[in-house]
């Protein structure tokens, strides 16, 4: 199995199925149309990628014909706080593209009460219009979706930082 089966697994069995934790939504509610729309571009990153790999893939992503780009890492290609430095220094440059860089680390844990939502094997730069991201999160804000979440973890994942003024 390849690093985008393995990926693509973890997102039919877990982000896409309604969980009682998030007011009976999937995970991520927006992520299966978007699969079946194939509005979602997978990459498996070489072992020699490095912050001008991701800047160049996310530059020449065309996001008018897709919503999603996922580049897929190896778990021992960057350490966590690489992962972090990363995502942070691409955002510092892509949000005022309306782009933001989502990452995720297997040793970095997030949950929601009991549910782990990372997908812990692999590390995972997740680049889509902040802009609608940010909309969808204010829809779910009118669900229980939010319900559950600790307040300082939902302030960490769609807080101020999420909403640049330009």
């Amino acid at each position: 199995m390849t690093a985008t089966d393995d990926v693509k697994k973890w997102i039919s069995e877990f982000v896409t199925k309604p969980n009682p934790v998030f007011g009976n939504l999937p995970p991520c509610p927006f992520a299966q149309k978007a699969i079946l729309d194939d509005k979602v571009e997978f990459l498996e990153l070489d072992g020699v990628a490095d912050y001008p790999t991701l800047y160049g893939h996310i530059f020449n992503f065309d996001f008018e014909t897709k919503d999603v780009l996922c580049m897929i890492a190896q778990p021992d290609h960057f350490t966590a706080d690489e992962t972090v430095k990363l995502a942070e220094d691409l955002n510092n440059h892509f949000m005022r593209d309306d782009i933001v860089v989502l990452e995720d680390h297997p040793e970095i844990k997030e949950s929601v009460k009991e549910v782990q939502l990372n997908n812990g094997t692999y590390i995972l730069f997740l680049v889509q219009s902040l802009s609608k991201l940010n909309k969808f999160a204010d829809m779910l804000r009118n669900t229980d979706y939010y319900k559950n979440w600790d307040p300082n973890y939902e302030k960490e994942v769609t807080g101020p930082w999420r909403r640049p003024s330009k």
